[in-house]
């Protein structure tokens, strides 16, 4: 009887933890610095698409009403799971736009620009981190005060 329920209780656990994990991307990587425009660009689509992915799991997981019943502690450890994905994704795109510009790539304004667009919802967030290049002499006063209107335009 006891060995019944063993099983019952490795399945339970393996069905609970068997849920979509979005893949939660490193901010920084020791060789970003190293990396040309290209290679740049190439990362920051690299962040969009583990972005997708994290939000497709996320519309997946919220929408079935069986898995929310049945495997709670699953669903809240995998939406969870897609929050952190997402914002390190996020976090990450900003990082390599900052070398971006600071190697005055061509495409960096027009990737960043696209980047605040898509994470409006984030406004509190994106004000702090433009503050913070401020702050680190990334950008001057005048780009900051123009960037954060953009921002709360959108």
């Amino acid at each position: 009887m006891m060995f019944k329920k063993n099983i019952y209780i490795i399945f339970f656990l393996f069905l609970i933890t068997s849920c979509a994990k979005p893949i939660v991307v490193d901010v920084v990587l020791p060789e970003d610095k190293n990396l040309n425009c290209k290679q740049l660009k190439d990362e920051y689509l690299e962040t969009r698409r583990f972005k997708k992915e994290a939000e497709h799991v996320q519309e997946a997981q919220g929408a079935n009403a069986t898995r929310l019943v049945l495997f709670w502690p699953a669903l809240f450890q995998t939406l969870h799971n897609a929050d952190v994905a997402i914002k390190a994704a996020n976090d990450r795109a900003y990082h390599v736009l900052d070398i971006m510009k600071k190697k005055e790539c061509k495409e960096a304004a027009k990737l960043y620009s696209e980047l605040t667009k898509t994470d409006a919802r984030n406004v509190s967030y994106e004000i702090k981190r433009l503050h913070q290049l401020y702050k680190k002499g990334i950008l001057t006063k005048e780009e900051f005060e123009q960037a954060k209107k953009r921002v709360l335009v959108e």
